[in-house]
């Protein structure tokens, strides 16, 4: 009875695994979605309003949840008490600050900021529409291959659970 409990508790372990991966492809791809809402906000805001960069922050924080809506608040944040030289610094810090991106989103935001506040708005626009074309980018790279994905890493959680109860029996 208790090696059966232990066996059953191997196999929900390694398919919980497996699920959790799956799960994570779909945070990832929420989270882009999340950035190119903030970034077409951002570009709106900086090409018709010219919206200063804090307040910006505070709507983007606004405009959008979980992980990027922390690091927009974080920014506005940094941005207002003026405490980190630039904004290319500021980006950095928080980006740091922010595991939930992975790296290619990192790398994306790192070059936004080294675009914002160091040029005249048409640049910062330039900015902007450069970062959405590369997340854009990996989005579509993302959904090409989410459905094999989730599927592979379900199936890989469920075989490796299988397998392990079997060399436990």
């Amino acid at each position: 009875m208790l090696k059966t409990l232990g066996i059953l508790m191997v196999i929900a372990g390694a398919s919980g695994t497996g699920f959790s991966m799956a799960l994570n492809v779909h945070r990832t791809s929420e989270l882009l979605q999340q950035l190119l809402a903030a970034l077409e906000l951002m570009r709106n805001e900086i090409a018709c309003r010219r919206t200063p960069l804090p307040e910006l922050m505070r709507q983007l924080q606004a405009a959008v949840r979980g992980p990027a809506s922390e690091f927009f608040g974080r920014l506005a944040g940094d941005l207002e008490r003026r405490q980190v030289g630039t904004v290319a610094a500021s980006v950095r810090r928080q980006v740091a600050a922010t595991p939930a991106f992975p790296s290619p989103v990192r790398q994306v935001l790192l070059q936004l900021g080294a675009g914002l506040g160091q040029y005249d708005a048409e640049g910062q626009l330039r900015s902007v529409e450069l970062a959405e074309a590369r997340l854009r980018s990996q989005l579509e790279q993302l959904r090409a291959q989410q459905q094999a994905r989730v599927r592979s890493y379900c199936t890989l959680g469920v075989c490796a659970g299988l397998a392990l109860a079997i060399l436990a029996i």
